[in-house]
């Protein structure tokens, strides 16, 4: 899925994430409110406001580039997400505003510590892990409608 040197720079990167996790997402959330206001409507703002939404996506982020050379040690977490995203109605179109976000805000919060190398290693990772989650909320999509429906009298 992604290059053997993609996974050691993002496993190194790891500390800093765990550090500056929720700072990074936080600016991430502030980013794409402004380059994309229409993706705020699938957002709880008062998860928002208490922090406790960026706080979940810094945790994930950490976890992926701790994990990220053992994927199925990330199922559960990946399966809560992506239920989440299905609840929220998020499609394949909106994960590269995702993306550019996280990466801008990375750059923005890492500085100097965001080299062209880091960058181009969580580009790649990002990449892989949207694909993952884009399968499977596929998969979930499709299972809702195939669920036959119950009728009410």
């Amino acid at each position: 899925m992604v290059s053997q040197q993609t996974i050691d720079i993002v496993k190194s990167t790891a500390p800093v994430l765990q550090k500056n996790g929720q700072q990074i997402t936080t600016r991430m959330y502030e980013i794409m409110f402004q380059n994309h206001p229409e993706v705020r409507e699938q957002f709880s703002m008062a998860a928002q406001a208490d922090g406790s939404q960026p706080a979940r996506l810094a945790t994930a982020v950490y976890s992926y580039a701790n994990q990220i050379d053992n994927l199925p040690a990330l199922k559960s977490m990946v399966e809560k997400i992506a239920h989440r995203h299905v609840q929220t109605h998020v499609t394949p179109e909106q994960y590269p505003i995702v993306g550019e976000s996280l990466l801008q805000a990375m750059k923005d919060v890492l500085g100097e510590a965001a080299t062209e190398e880091v960058m181009a290693a969580w580009t790649e990772a990002y990449q892989a892990l949207s694909e993952v989650f884009i399968h499977r909320e596929h998969d979930i999509y499709v299972g809702e409608e195939k669920k036959p429906q119950l009728l009410h009298s």
